[in-house]
């Protein structure tokens, strides 16, 4: 698998060390080793996992690049698995990571993959967004998200976390509609949409969107709302 993961790296057209990706890939077997009693990811194949998971991740580094000085604080809410928070973290080990999930068996998986790649840079935390901002609100210069929730939701559970001129980068599949359902989100959480950066997975051609949103100002401390209602009732 690793000549697989250097020729997806070299078509997304960025460079990472040879250290990076030794840990990239003994994350990819723990993973694999992982998934085969606790069910993380249903993506079974070696090339698929590859793919869909570390060089979709791969995707969002492409394009954060600009905006990495160093010392930074992020933020992956709804990691799951690690995606793209971990990987993210494996290669920026000058960006201290917070890896959020609500489900413990995916926290639990995150602790081994941190203790195994000796992550200084990363800490792990079971919880839910809206307990989890107490004491936590304006940390994170960045902020990230693959799939958990519509744009609408997840901009309420992230943006308070951010510094005003923090940014969130949002993976979608396809964004126009979520993009036009989130403004009154976007207004009320005092954030803008910048720009949207269109890529593709290097061997499937797959279509992938990330979106790059900037906080403008502090926000209310009444968001996130409590008790699903993010969710249940969006902005």
């Amino acid at each position: 698998m690793r000549e697989y993961l250097i020729k997806g790296i070299e078509k997304i057209g960025i460079d990472i060390s040879e250290k990076a990706i030794d840990k990239l890939l003994k994350y990819f077997q723990i993973l694999k080793d992982y998934n085969s009693h606790t069910n993380l990811t249903a993506i079974r194949d070696d090339k698929g996992i590859i793919e869909k998971h570390f060089l979709d991740s791969l995707l969002v580094q492409k394009n954060i690049l600009k905006y990495i000085e160093g010392n930074e604080k992020a933020i992956d809410i709804g990691t799951g698995a690690g995606f793209p928070g971990m990987v993210l973290a494996i290669i920026n080990p000058n960006i201290q990571f917070t890896l959020l999930d609500s489900v413990g068996k995916k926290t639990k998986f995150l602790e081994l993959v941190k203790n195994e790649l000796f992550l200084e840079n990363v800490e792990i935390i079971n919880d839910r967004a809206e307990n989890y901002i107490n004491g936590n609100r304006e940390k994170y210069d960045f902020g990230f998200c693959r799939g958990v929730s519509r744009l609408n939701v997840i901009l309420e559970y992230e943006i308070p976390f951010l510094k005003v001129n923090g940014r969130f980068f949002p993976q979608k599949l396809e964004y126009e509609k979520e993009l036009e359902e989130a403004k009154n989100a976007l207004k009320i959480l005092e954030c803008e949409y910048i720009e949207v950066f269109q890529e593709e997975l290097p061997f499937s051609k797959d279509k992938r969107a990330i979106l790059n949103i900037l906080k403008k100002a502090k926000n209310d401390e009444n968001y996130p709302r409590k008790n699903g209602k993010p969710l249940k009732k969006p902005l």
